[in-house]
């Protein structure tokens, strides 16, 4: 419990500091995205734009969506739960969160209709998995979310 109690307030400090420092939308210089491939031609356009406009961002999310939520097992070791996320649970996902230069970025596309996104914080081994897929409609959408997991 004291374990978890702590990575929360890590994880808390590092996005308190990163909304104060938080640059206007622009990419901050120490700000790190690792990309193994090239993304698809239309994923930057909607990837700003899920971020910017809240009811763009839930009509491009499958609800309810799959997933996992991050839980402690003991104090020494963490685990995750599966778990289908839903619309009036859901916070919206802001880019000058992530782009205060706190965490690294992989974006992994899988041919032209998925990109697989990890998120973490340089300073503890924990962070975020999101999967975006191309629909039947030509519309991205985000597919799943696995809130903060340990990285290993």
């Amino acid at each position: 419990m004291k374990l978890s109690i702590h990575i929360f307030s890590i994880l808390a400090l590092v996005a308190l500091y990163s909304c104060k420092n938080a640059s206007s939308g622009n990419l901050n210089a120490s700000n790190q995205v690792v990309t193994s491939g090239e993304l698809p031609e239309d994923f930057n356009t909607f990837y700003q734009k899920f971020h910017q406009d809240s009811a763009y961002q839930m009509a491009h999310i499958t609800w309810p969506l799959q997933g996992t939520k991050g839980l402690q097992v003991d104090s020494t070791t963490t685990g995750t739960q599966n778990t289908y996320w839903q619309p009036e649970e859901w916070r919206m996902m802001r880019l000058d969160l992530i782009e205060s230069g706190d965490f690294i970025r992989e974006m992994n596309p899988i041919g032209d209709m998925l990109v697989v996104e990890r998120i973490r914080a340089k300073a503890v081994p924990f962070g975020i998995e999101r999967r975006f897929a191309k629909q039947a409609n030509n519309e991205w959408e985000l597919i799943f979310y696995a809130d903060i997991f340990e990285f290993k």
